[in-house]
């Protein structure tokens, strides 16, 4: 049975769907089968960052209202195999939609994949604890600086509240030189404000932001080009992720090609007969 991996953070603007959309892609490049849920109902963002923005008919509230089946909301993205989607609604009109119908879904959808990735919204709406009641566990995004790491402080209470036990934390955006000149907190000083475990910290990078802009996908690309940072970062937290061992900054500083990293197979994609 798939495992269910909320990605959540109280404060806007942290990174949950960058961090969402390259953590399944590097999942999937490792050989898992990844659904990813836009659970972000008032932004939807996620259909951008895949590149699925003209690829989609249904969407999450046409199988939570009963309009359609889950098979007819799930897109594979860029007709990859085993790496799916499905969008939040274009226009969210906050019908009521039980509990048990996010239940369901789940409960149907976990036997085809190994992880189903949620990125959920900024605010505790009611789908926000609908969906967050389906995970196994929770990744909390912050970015680096105090404001963002107490929020996440504030949104690993609120979880463990819930009943969700495993929570880890992402770092997004490090920078490094700051933090040692005391500009910006320290790692060490971000885990004892959170007092929550450390999945991975993915550095700051513009390159990051580009490849958002262009819906390119980490390990997803041309495997002989060089990794970057961010991607190193990603690979570490989806080894860990996986069940592996892998310290806090492994190969960091030892970047190489894409395809060169252990487990990172070639996507195979669907011809488009079969579609």
């Amino acid at each position: 049975m798939g495992r269910v991996v909320f990605v959540s953070g109280f404060k806007g603007g942290v990174g949950k769907t960058t961090v969402s959309a390259n953590l399944a892609a590097t999942l999937h490049a490792l050989g898992n089968r990844v659904l990813v849920i836009d659970g972000d109902f008032g932004m939807r963002c996620m259909d951008m960052v895949l590149g699925m923005e003209n690829e989609t008919l249904f969407d999450c509230s046409d199988i939570l209202a009963g309009r359609c089946a889950p098979t007819a909301a799930v897109t594979e993205v860029r007709d990859m195999t085993d790496f799916s989607f499905i969008p939040a609604p274009m226009n969210y009109s906050g019908e009521n939609i039980p509990a048990s119908a996010y239940a369901r879904l789940i409960s149907e959808l976990r036997p085809d994949y190994d992880f189903i990735i949620i990125d959920s919204c900024a605010e505790m709406t009611e789908y926000y604890l609908a969906f967050a009641a389906q995970a196994d566990e929770a990744v909390i995004v912050t970015l680096h600086q105090s404001t963002s790491v107490r929020a996440a402080e504030k949104t690993a209470a609120r979880l463990s509240a819930m009943g969700i036990k495993k929570l880890s934390l992402v770092v997004n955006g490090y920078r490094e030189s700051f933090a040692e000149k005391g500009r910006l907190p320290s790692i060490a000083d971000i885990i004892n404000r959170s007092s929550v475990r450390l999945l991975g910290v993915v550095p700051y990078s513009e390159k990051l932001q580009a490849s958002q802009e262009a819906a390119e996908l980490a390990f997803s690309g041309n495997l002989r080009k060089k990794a970057t940072a961010p991607e190193g970062a990603f690979y570490n937290m989806a080894l860990r992720l996986c069940g592996q061992r892998i310290r806090l900054f492994d190969g960091a500083d030892q970047l190489k090609r894409r395809g060169s990293y252990k487990g990172i197979v070639k996507p195979q994609r669907i011809k488009r007969e079969e579609l």
